[in-house]
């Protein structure tokens, strides 16, 4: 009977050994996980960046006629965040992860979501090579415009 008693007092003391004091622990150490998609869109082009990211927002079925701006923004719970601003205005978050899944969340509602804020862009001078943004030279939208009579 005494090492039954003396067993269950090792027992309790070893469980408050292993107690937590309360303080936050001192050596933390951050892995970050490789991210080898966000790492190629880095490095592509703006041009090529801003068709990746209205992809992903299409293929969310979101709606974003063009992409004007792209910017990464930071990692967040191992996924890299970018941010697209399309033409109408909205600013999209796009989350990739390191197996390559994408979420898309409008920038509008992070704050409901817990999600970190969105950072505007502020979209780049206009392009005067860029067909788009020049109608001068936007044949798709002067086929019908043209005074060929």
């Amino acid at each position: 009977m005494r090492h039954a008693g003396l067993a269950a007092a090792c027992f309790a003391l070893t469980a408050l050994a292993g107690c937590e004091d309360g303080s936050p622990p001192q050596n933390v150490q951050h892995i970050r996980v490789a991210n080898p998609h966000s790492d190629q869109l880095k490095a592509l082009s703006s041009s090529n960046q801003r068709l990746g990211l209205m992809r992903a927002i299409r293929d969310s079925g979101r709606r974003c006629r063009r992409v004007e701006a792209t910017e990464y923004q930071q990692e967040y719970r191992g996924q890299e965040m970018w941010v697209a601003m399309c033409d109408d205005g909205r600013h999209w978050a796009i989350f990739i992860a390191p197996n390559a899944d994408i979420q898309v969340r409008d920038c509008a509602q992070q704050r409901q979501l817990n999600l970190p804020q969105c950072r505007p862009i502020v979209p780049p001078p206009p392009d005067p090579n860029d067909p788009a943004q020049n109608p001068q030279y936007n044949v798709a939208d002067n086929a019908f415009t043209t005074n060929a009579f």
